[in-house]
């Protein structure tokens, strides 16, 4: 008969050691994955408190079902194989979560409308599962290390602090640390090879005749298989490969209530242009067979302000487009922090739904005016791109000396700002004569070819001032460190303009700007039929 008394000390200390370090890694797993869980539900039902209330829950009632299935299965098969297999399980849940996350996420917002009840579905399908398993641990770990009824509050206890000072330790480093620095997805799969690691510890220490040296390189064996630190792509690759296999031609139309946005295919290049009274004005380009490729030549020449900051932590893009320089700088430079403004919150959707563009821990959509953000904001940025085109023109409270003088303000020590304009007439003239006010005659010119005769300049403002040659230098330097797709340094060497000796256009500001009567007419353009 049965009498579920603990055997007497089936297992030698080594084992009882590792049950001990792996409730506290369980606890680590499952408030790491809970943290995380709201960077899965947030893209589809916010971040607000109806999210919070159904994550908490759902861990909650996970709990709850696995302290009472692993309290009965304990009993029933008191093994360390069956306890290493509710851990193995739960893992493998995690390494294979990143894979369909986003479709159960977004089968339960599109079949849900109630945001309180499609968030805690959502939860449920997600977390229920895995954390479950993981919470079989405990009860099933304290049934296999009590010997007598002697020592069974020691042990209960013991386990249970140690789980939960993991837990403590788990939700700390995945917000403070990992989240920055890595992303959801890679420290998911990270978790699942974790819980991996201490199944296996679990099955070796079992063993009476346990070697030191065995432990160790399983270990070593498991740890080299964590996946990279790598942050994650700006972009949903999945969603570039269905449009890569969509025909040629026109994709999608959308008027707003700034522009009128067409999305446009033409082999493996997606297209985000504007039109305005009959021109079609191309803005953005992404090759959906190459992410690392900046198809339009201008674009490139914005990269060159990579090459000043010392190092680049913070950079801020005011004018999204497709949010081509973003996943290009984030690409090369992966751990720098990117916010991007964009006015238009019908070019955000675009960007996000044709060209797979997302947010992540290190990167923020943030839909507004790019002046309004500076003055409500004064966090430094090593970088700003201020690339801003409502239809064929920049905005004049955006070509303004207070504008330009707001955004040196907002710079870092070392710090440059990168501004796209285009050569025509009188607009260009006045826009480059009024940065150079602004940034105290700190400014180089570069020249895109865009083809049919047609160019683009890049103005990059510095608070440093640099020589020819002093620039020069910093280019190779950068080029070495970063390994740009296209090389700063050529870029630098191939499309520097001399500064014009003598600028005869008007200096623009806020209380005279004559961006409306200037020919400032966009960028590469045709004639839509």
């Amino acid at each position: 008969m049965n009498t579920g008394a603990p055997p007497d000390a089936p297992y030698n200390k080594g084992f009882a050691i590792s049950v001990y370090l792996v409730a506290f890694v369980t606890g680590a797993i499952v408030m790491s994955f809970e943290m995380l869980g709201s960077r899965y539900l947030a893209p589809a039902f916010g971040a607000g408190i109806y999210t919070w209330a159904s994550l908490i829950s759902t861990v909650l009632a996970a709990l709850c079902a696995g302290y009472f299935l692993g309290g009965y299965a304990a009993d029933r098969f008191p093994s360390p194989a069956v306890l290493a297999a509710t851990v193995a399980t739960g893992s493998i849940y995690m390494l294979l979560l990143p894979a369909f996350s986003d479709d159960i996420v977004q089968f339960f917002a599109f079949q849900i409308d109630d945001i309180k009840a499609g968030s805690l579905a959502a939860a449920m399908a997600i977390m229920l599962f895995p954390v479950t398993f993981l919470g079989m641990y405990s009860p099933f770990a304290i049934r296999l290390l009590i010997e007598s009824k002697k020592n069974a509050g020691a042990v209960s206890g013991t386990v249970y602090g140690i789980s939960t000072a993991g837990s403590i330790l788990g939700t700390l480093v995945t917000t403070f640390v990992l989240i920055p620095l890595i992303g959801t997805r890679a420290i998911t799969v990270s978790l699942g090879v974790l819980g991996l690691v201490g199944c296996a510890l679990l099955l070796v220490t079992a063993s009476r005749t346990i070697r030191p040296g065995v432990v160790a390189a399983l270990l070593a064996s498991q740890l080299a298989a964590l996946p990279q630190a790598r942050a994650e792509d700006l972009f949903d690759p999945q969603i570039r490969e269905t449009m890569l296999a969509r025909k040629d031609g026109r994709i999608a139309h959308l008027e707003t209530v700034y522009n009128d946005v067409f999305v446009s295919k033409e082999a493996n290049l997606l297209s985000l242009s504007f039109q305005w009274k009959g021109w079609r004005f191309y803005q953005s380009q992404a090759n959906l067979a190459d992410p690392d490729d900046l198809p339009m030549p201008y674009s490139r020449l914005m990269s060159i302000a990579a090459i000043f900051p010392q190092d680049i932590r913070r950079v801020l893009v005011l004018g999204l487009g497709a949010g081509s320089i973003a996943v290009y700088l984030h690409r090369f430079v992966p751990d720098v922090a990117i916010d991007a403004v964009e006015l238009d919150p019908g070019v955000i959707e675009v960007a996000q739904k044709y060209f797979g563009l997302r947010e992540t821990a290190s990167f923020r959509l943030i839909p507004g005016d790019g002046r309004m953000f500076l003055n409500r904001h004064s966090e430094p940025y090593d970088i700003i791109f201020v690339d801003a085109f409502t239809g064929s023109y920049i905005p004049f409270h955006l070509m303004t000396k207070e504008f330009y003088q707001l955004v040196h303000n907002r710079l870092s020590p070392h710090g440059v700002a990168a501004f796209n304009f285009l050569p025509a007439n009188d607009a260009f003239e006045s826009n480059v004569r009024t940065v150079s006010l602004a940034f105290d005659n700190n400014i180089d010119l570069f020249y895109s070819d865009e083809g049919k005769g047609e160019s683009n300049v890049v103005v990059i403002g510095r608070l440093d001032r640099s020589s020819e040659a002093e620039t020069s230098q910093k280019a190779a330097a950068a080029q070495a460190r970063y390994k740009f797709r296209f090389d700063v340094a050529k870029l630098v060497a191939e499309r520097r303009m001399p500064l014009p000796k003598d600028l005869k256009g008007k200096v623009l500001t806020d209380d005279f700007a004559a961006a409306d009567v200037l020919d400032a007419r966009g960028r590469r353009y045709r004639r839509e039929k």
